[in-house]
């Protein structure tokens, strides 16, 4: 039990510690780690999956786009 309540308050302090930055700054937030937030990934035209499977679920099939166009 000792070595539980030790554990919990580690990482606790851990937690604190990390989030001092966002606590104290006046517009603090965490930093955006995802994809589609990388300036340098937008120029390359990479994005995330999420963001690619929407896309490429609004792109219609062969047989769909044949379909329309017999109606």
């Amino acid at each position: 039990m000792p070595l539980f309540i030790v554990a919990l308050l580690l990482v606790g302090l851990a937690v604190l510690l990390l989030s001092v930055g966002v606590i104290l700054k006046k517009d603090g937030r965490f930093p955006n780690t995802h994809v589609g937030g990388n300036r340098a990934m937008q120029q390359r035209g990479i994005s995330c999956h999420t963001s690619q499977h929407k896309e490429a679920q609004r792109h219609k099939s062969l047989s769909e786009r044949v379909a329309e166009a017999e109606a």
